[in-house]
């Protein structure tokens, strides 16, 4: 049933995460993650809806050309996010696929049980407007947007279109996580934090105190998986 909520009457634009492999291990990897179910279909560039030569930083190799450490990192947060989405709705293109603002509404309206308005034509003032119903929504949820506004979704923008998917993230499934010892004014990300915390607990010279430095040597993450073994 629709909750009452509109978008306002104009659709202007609001303002609003490792040492590199050898190269036949990265082409290797660079196949398992792209060939996966959840992954793009054959012949897709990565990111998708980005020209080969925009994406690619050529290392000769005897196996031949392969990714950057970056940009494979890219690609594996845009494959697990893209796996988090099609639990919910499917897309095959992160990036491309949202564009339009019809999937990214849809998600939004499985993932709250509410119903949004949206546009139905094709121009790209409709797919800006339906984005921007999206954003705010968002916003009247209650939920931080940090400079990421309707035509950075509509042009298919790859580190805008993760961020945006992250906060969503962050709100619907984190925002659910309760950790003994949590406050009440405490974000979702501090829950987060605070689970991870409890995770380690026991372990002697391990500390979590951010989602970076404290990850890079991998022990944490030993850490939590050996809690859950």
């Amino acid at each position: 049933a629709a909750t009452g909520f509109m978008p306002p009457p104009s659709s202007a634009p609001s303002s609003a995460p490792s040492s590199a492999p050898s190269s036949n291990n990265a082409a290797s990897e660079d196949s398992d993650w792209t060939s996966g179910g959840c992954g793009p279909l054959p012949g897709d560039t990565l990111p998708w809806n980005l020209q080969k030569h925009q994406r690619m930083k050529r290392s000769r190799s005897a196996s031949g050309d392969v990714l950057d450490p970056a940009e494979r990192a890219v690609i594996r947060i845009a494959v697990t996010f893209t796996c988090w989405i099609n639990a919910q709705r499917h897309v095959t293109d992160l990036y491309e696929d949202l564009r339009d603002g019809h999937n990214l509404i849809s998600l939004l309206e499985v993932l709250s049980g509410e119903t949004l308005p949206r546009e139905k034509g094709r121009m790209r003032f409709h797919k800006l407007q339906n984005v921007q119903i999206a954003l705010d929504f968002l916003k009247h949820r209650q939920v931080k947007l940090v400079n990421i506004r309707n035509d950075d979704i509509a042009d298919g923008n790859p580190k805008l279109t993760l961020g945006l998917i992250w906060t969503i993230i962050l709100h619907f499934q984190i925002s659910d996580i309760q950790v003994n010892g949590q406050s009440a004014d405490m974000t979702a990300k501090e829950r987060l934090l605070l689970w991870a915390q409890r995770m380690v607990e026991g372990h002697q010279g391990l500390r979590c105190d951010n989602f970076t430095t404290s990850w890079r040597d991998g022990r944490l993450l030993n850490a939590v998986i050996h809690r859950h073994r």
